[in-house]
């Protein structure tokens, strides 16, 4: 039966935790635009998500009712988000720990996720 070093273990998510949140770190300095109404609005987002901007095509006050303007808004904002949350998958996917792919998200809502359950022995 082998033991679990626990200070290599702590050092290996350290290390995973650091490679994570560099890559997310980065996102934020990343804008991610998204349209809706025929390219008539358009938002901007951060990879953190942050709305950063909303334009509305001057021909929309014509052409669209308030309602419809403001469902498409909320359009843009959320195909803008969209784009940062695939990128934001982009770039995680690819984390491995000890040869397996790691699912920070499930990470960071279960820590305990990674550390091994059951048999610690080198036998099959």
């Amino acid at each position: 039966m082998r033991s679990i070093d626990v200070a290599q273990l702590v050092t290996e998510i350290t290390t995973l935790l650091e490679t994570a949140t560099s890559g997310t770190g980065q996102l934020v300095h990343e804008q991610f635009v998204g349209t809706a109404a025929d390219g008539l609005v358009t938002a901007t987002v951060s990879g953190a998500k942050e709305l950063l901007d909303v334009s509305v095509a001057a021909r929309a006050h014509r052409t669209v009712d308030t309602v419809t303007l403001g469902e498409a808004v909320v359009a843009a904002v959320r195909a803008a988000e969209a784009l940062a949350e695939q990128r934001r998958a982009e770039v995680m996917s690819g984390l491995q720990w000890r040869g397996v792919d790691v699912d920070v998200d499930t990470f960071l809502n279960d820590p305990m996720s990674l550390i091994p359950r059951g048999r610690t022995t080198d036998e099959p």
